[in-house]
């Protein structure tokens, strides 16, 4: 990888760090505090609206996982952007991307107006997916 400029450095370590604290809230989620509360769920006897309820609360664990893998798969590619040398320019107009919006959304791949473009009116009020 070529040289990086002090912008470049301090925005690696900052996607390294949201890597970090995403896959900590994963373990977390996954294997701490939904793995004892199932088990101990599943050790007390139950009814049937019991059990539903059992399963809607494994289905929440698992939806929440399932964002953080998706956060987490950003910011992989928000890595090989960097080693490709593209990091931190907006995909669509080529613009840099400002540190404020790196820091809140180190994994955006454009900058705020090409998102909103993005999104546009087809995503607005009333509108569902």
């Amino acid at each position: 990888m070529a040289q990086l400029s002090k912008r470049q450095e301090g925005l690696v370590e900052l996607l390294l760090e949201e890597k970090r604290r995403l896959w900590t809230e994963v373990r977390r989620e996954l294997f701490d505090k939904v793995g004892d509360q199932l088990h101990a769920e599943y050790d007390i006897p139950q009814d049937v609206g019991d059990q539903g309820l059992i399963a809607v609360l494994e289905d929440i664990g698992l939806a929440v996982a399932d964002v953080r893998c998706q956060e987490l798969t950003r910011i992989d590619e928000a890595l090989r952007r960097l080693k490709e040398g593209r990091y931190g320019l907006c995909e669509d107009c080529g613009a840099e991307i400002s540190l404020e919006r790196l820091q809140v959304a180190p994994y955006a791949p454009c900058c705020i107006g090409c998102q909103e473009k993005r999104e546009g009116p087809a995503s607005g009020p009333g509108r569902t997916l």
